[in-house]
């Protein structure tokens, strides 16, 4: 508290807002259970009738032990928004659809349709990275992810074509990032969705934006391209950030 006024500092407001994740046994079963929870009521309800009160209903515990856990609601959010990084993460990792290896454009295509797919399956991921109703806590994680994820967006990339090299990739490409959610996070506020229209939008200016530092034609690195050739789908590296 500060000593001039009483009032929460700006340490403790940010503390609130941090789920204490338990490290084992029952803890971690509840603490599941009560994210579980979290996700239900996000589904089901607007963001604003989600508190700690409906979370402990919906769960049938305590409202004591959803606040052992999730001091306010924005760490609950927070929670299940680290759920979802980690779903994000997974999505590199599985096969590619060899009609999106024509070209490094066409991988990008590919990674963002993807992620498109799983905020649709996802609608409370919406709502928590597009409408901003996670808090601080959620859009730091969110920050944090993407620094990781610029760090290999390009080491994905040169894992299937020959890619040139470049300098300060972790940037270009955390450029790269904020260019497609904000397009992304746009559609989201007029149409509660992300429309085809935006999705090609947010994939011409950010490949229109890489191409200030990538060649239009790269090759396809040759361990790959019998199984384009047979139009198998590729397995690329495991280069997804980890959760």
């Amino acid at each position: 508290m500060s000593e001039m006024d009483g009032k929460p500092d700006r340490k403790t407001k940010r503390a609130s807002a941090t789920p204490r994740q338990p490290s084992r046994g029952r803890g971690m079963l509840r603490y599941e259970s009560l994210i579980d929870s979290t996700e239900i009521l996000l589904r089901e309800r607007n963001a604003d009738e989600v508190g700690l009160y409906q979370i402990a209903e919906h769960a049938g515990v305590p409202s004591a032990s959803v606040y052992h856990f999730f001091p306010t609601k924005e760490a609950a959010f927070a929670a299940l928004a680290q759920r979802y990084l980690r779903g994000f993460a997974e999505q590199a990792r599985k096969p590619i659809d060899p009609a999106a290896l024509y070209s490094w454009q066409g991988l990008m295509a590919w990674d963002q349709l993807k992620a498109i797919d799983y905020y649709h399956a996802n609608p409370p991921a919406m709502t928590l990275f597009m409408g901003r109703y996670g808090g601080l806590e959620t859009r730091k994680a969110e920050a944090e992810h993407n620094g990781l994820l610029a760090a290999r967006v390009y080491r994905r990339l040169n894992s299937l074509f020959h890619m040139p090299a470049l300098r300060d990739t972790e940037e270009k490409f955390h450029i790269y990032l904020e260019i497609v959610d904000a397009i992304l996070a746009l559609s989201f506020v007029k149409h509660g969705r992300v429309t085809d229209d935006y999705r090609q939008q947010a994939w011409r200016a950010s490949t229109a934006y890489c191409r200030l530092f990538l060649p239009d034609v790269v090759e396809l690195r040759d361990e790959f391209r019998e199984a384009v050739a047979r139009g198998e789908p590729v397995a690329a590296p495991l280069l997804a950030v980890e959760g």
